[in-house]
């Protein structure tokens, strides 16, 4: 019989690397995920996303997106500012599996519903789907989400805000949801609110595909626009 795993004890990252190491190269998640809650709690791996060794930093890494909730999203938040990009990556791979399977279990066939009907690019009916899924689940943050997705690509950009800040309110960390404002507000035309959003998703998740060039291009723009105002008033004032 196997004893439970205790909750207050340090693992051996020599002995996290030895029982992790033969599933996850047999790429078998769900003897991953078995074997590491036979010995350890969740909290006890993220603790490792702090251990020195970066391979021991890497598998935590990975399993923390099987075996995670959304107690974990803390700790896997500061993972995405890990020196080795590798970490890093692995740790936004796991925050958006914890958060997509976060929903309760009503929730989670209109969910899918309303993903496959993104991705079929039939934006009114995803909506319609993933409203169902925030009234069901209202925490359901992910869903929220990815309402927002699909208001925004029905070029609703209020709507997809007003979706995107009730994600942010219920997971503060949320980096996509956060980004995705900045988009809405850079086609409305709020380039300063824009830009905070962005700065903000950086601030999460430092290594987001085209934040940077979203964030530099505005900054450009903006001073373009200020440097067009003075010159006005210069021609005006002359």
């Amino acid at each position: 019989m196997n004893a439970k795993p205790s909750n207050d004890q340090p693992i051996c990252g020599d002995a996290f690397l030895a029982a992790l190491l033969p599933p996850l190269k047999a790429c078998d998640a769900a003897a991953l995920a078995q074997a590491a809650l036979r010995r350890w709690h969740p909290a006890q791996i993220c603790d490792l996303l702090r251990h020195p060794h970066v391979d021991v930093r890497r598998v935590a890494a990975v399993t923390m997106g099987m075996v995670g909730n959304t107690s974990h999203v803390a700790c896997l938040s500061v993972a995405l500012n890990d020196t080795d990009k590798q970490v890093s990556q692995l740790a936004e791979h796991s925050l958006w599996s914890i958060w997509f399977r976060s929903g309760n279990s009503q929730a989670v066939q209109p969910f899918r519903e309303g993903l496959a009907l993104l991705a079929a690019d039939n934006y009114p009916q995803a909506i319609t789907q993933l409203k169902q899924a925030v009234a069901i689940d209202p925490q359901f943050a992910e869903a929220f989400n990815q309402l927002g997705i699909a208001f925004y690509l029905n070029n609703q950009f209020d709507e997809s805000i007003k979706a995107c800040r009730c994600a942010v309110r219920l997971v503060p960390h949320h980096f996509g949801a956060i980004s995705g404002m900045g988009h809405c507000f850079a086609q409305l035309g709020e380039l300063q609110l824009a830009l905070r959003c962005y700065r903000r998703a950086r601030r999460i998740n430092p290594r987001m595909d085209g934040i940077s060039d979203a964030i530099d291009r505005l900054q450009t723009k903006i001073k373009d626009m200020s440097d067009s105002g003075e010159f006005l008033v210069d021609s005006i004032m002359a």
